[in-house]
């Protein structure tokens, strides 16, 4: 009992902290504090600075986020209830990623909202282009895998690890391989 409250006043000081030196250090803090510290302040953070974070959401570990607003910090992150986040996930929140309820995520699985070249000469032939990514109900997404812009995972889908997903996936099957190819249904 005592050491549960002695927690609860550290993640208290340290939540206490983060937010105080981010009125001197800024935004780009935040994000390198999302990296380091307790995987139970990762919620509060998120939620304090503009992301939709539901209830019983388990953070694994440490949360790489890019691309996010620097006055509305992650307003382009929703998380609902009961999901799983791996350990080094990363979330590129140039558009909204939607995670539904019940979603298991993987260790270091990465989701892309974009694709951008930049100010340099293969922008004639790759423009810009983003848009949302949704990870339906029930989904889960295996270790290393990666979901590009503009996918849906849906409802109780299965990435396999290491899956590179291009395209939008159909309801209880199961897809791996670069690129993801659907491999069998799980119904």
């Amino acid at each position: 009992m005592i050491k549960s409250k002695i927690l609860k006043i550290y993640d208290f000081l340290e939540f206490s902290k983060i937010v105080l030196l981010k009125k001197i250090f800024g935004m780009n803090y935040i994000v390198k504090s999302l990296q380091s510290c307790r995987k139970s302040n990762i919620g509060k953070i998120l939620s304090y600075y503009g992301a939709n974070i539901g209830n019983n959401i388990h953070f694994k570990g440490h949360l790489s986020i890019d691309n996010y607003s620097s006055d509305k910090g992650f307003f382009n992150l929703y998380i609902d209830d009961n999901c799983y986040i791996g350990s080094e996930v990363y979330f590129d929140l140039a558009n909204m990623i939607k995670i539904e309820r019940d979603v298991v995520i993987g260790a270091r699985v990465t989701i892309t909202t974009h694709s951008d070249v930049g100010d340099r000469k293969m922008n004639i032939f790759y423009k810009r282009i983003s848009s949302s990514v949704t990870i339906k109900e029930g989904a889960w997404l295996g270790v290393n895998s990666v979901i590009l812009t503009g996918v849906v995972i849906n409802r109780f889908s299965i990435v396999g690890a290491g899956s590179i997903v291009l395209k939008d996936t159909n309801e209880y099957t199961m897809v791996a391989g670069n690129p993801a190819t659907f491999k069998k249904d799980i119904k």
